[in-house]
């Protein structure tokens, strides 16, 4: 491979204590709490709105914040942010969890749909109200290291090649592009095809005119699988997302598929509302950290930061604790992972780590975490038992 070597001028754009890097749930988790425990934070993003898969990608189903036997596991930033979903849209959060019951339930958990362009719309002020800076249309490159310590990021913006400095860094990016180039042990993950537009036909808008269910008239249209698999493409590999080849050849492929779905029907008869501006991977890259969550119903953990449930069937009923180590690598100690990267191996560690409302919570700690760390002129490895459960989310 053919190497080219440039010299290019980075101008230094401010000083932060903490630095997040992604603006989906994760990140806008991370970057609030963070200034509302009163230090300066900046959240970049290379897109132009916040949410990633949950708005951008149209994943926009709130996974549950119960165990699905009427037990309440989350609250903090995961409630906040699943009554943020729907308070400018609409919903059908279940009346057992203060619905207002006018679009029909999905089930009796304390989950919705929400409107994805709304609710993305609506995290600008969340995040901006907490005191927490927002720079948009900004790739983060590359981390500035001195040795394990990190100086702050390397950006990519209109305004050229900038440097952003920082005490703790944050990596809520979904692939963990900044804690891999930063020299912390990741592993990829793998992922089936998958492509989620939304649509509506003529049936729908009747079935909407009679009974007024907008949340039911705004449907999902998979050309892809399903979690394990089914739908895939006969002799197409499964891919990680961590180079661009893959990337383009997935979303290429995703958009073509969802072309051949609708070839067949009368062009007037339908009509896609939105197709994702992001690819869908489940699991991209994750760290390898100090603890490893592996979703083990009734494990405890000194250093639980909180609790979570499963947004699946087959998990209705239990109880899992997140462990504060799987979100840094003790070699790396102002470095903090946030969402579906954490330290969690594939299987239902991955999966149960990678949905909303846990990565609002390891978002929420990592950003209570960086923030203590900021205020006591500590590192990570510094932090005991108390600064622990300060930074727990109850």
């Amino acid at each position: 491979m053919d190497v080219i070597k440039t010299e290019r001028t980075v101008t230094k754009k401010g000083s932060f204590d903490v630095i997040v890097v992604g603006g989906g749930i994760a990140g806008v988790s991370a970057a609030v709490s963070a200034a509302r425990a009163g230090v300066t934070a900046l959240l970049i993003e290379k897109s132009i709105n916040l949410g990633g898969l949950a708005t951008g990608g149209l994943i926009s189903w709130y996974e549950p914040l119960c165990d699905g036997k009427g037990q309440k596991m989350m609250c903090g930033m995961a409630e906040e942010l699943i009554r943020l979903s729907c308070r400018y849209g609409f919903d059908n959060l279940p009346t057992a969890w203060d619905g207002d019951g006018r679009n029909k339930q999905r089930n009796e958990r304390y989950s919705t749909f929400y409107s994805p362009g709304i609710f993305s719309a609506a995290l600008d002020s969340f995040v901006t109200d907490s005191g927490a800076q927002l720079r948009f249309d900004t790739l983060a490159t590359y981390p500035v290291m001195n040795g394990a310590h990190c100086e702050g990021v390397v950006v990519e913006s209109a305004d050229g090649c900038e440097f952003f400095e920082g005490k703790l860094v944050i990596d809520a990016t979904g692939d963990a592009s900044v804690m891999h180039r930063a020299g912390v042990p990741t592993v990829d993950g793998k992922n089936y095809m998958t492509y989620i537009s939304h649509w509506f036909t003529h049936d729908d808008a009747k079935k909407l005119a009679e009974d007024g269910d907008i949340c039911a008239f705004r449907r999902w249209l998979n050309a892809g699988s399903d979690m394990l698999g089914n739908g895939h493409p006969e002799g197409m590999k499964q891919v990680s997302g961590t180079t661009a080849d893959e990337i383009t050849e997935y979303v290429i492929t995703g958009k073509k598929r969802m072309l051949e779905r609708v070839a067949e029907l009368d062009k007037n008869s339908f009509d896609i509302m939105m197709i994702p501006t992001m690819p869908q991977f489940r699991t991209v890259r994750r760290i390898v950290g100090n603890t490893e969550f592996c979703a083990v119903d009734g494990q405890e953990f000194s250093d639980s930061i909180g609790a979570c449930g499963d947004f699946r069937p087959s998990g209705i009923g239990k109880h899992y604790q997140v462990p504060f180590g799987a979100l840094w690598n003790n070699s790396f100690p102002n470095l903090l992972a946030a969402g579906r990267i954490i330290s969690a191996p594939a299987g239902d560690g991955w999966e149960v780590s990678r949905v909303i409302p846990v990565c609002a919570l390891t978002g929420e700690a990592a950003g209570k975490a960086a923030a203590l760390c900021v205020k006591a002129s500590k590192t990570l490895d510094k932090l005991n038992a108390a600064d622990i459960e300060a930074i727990r989310v109850n």
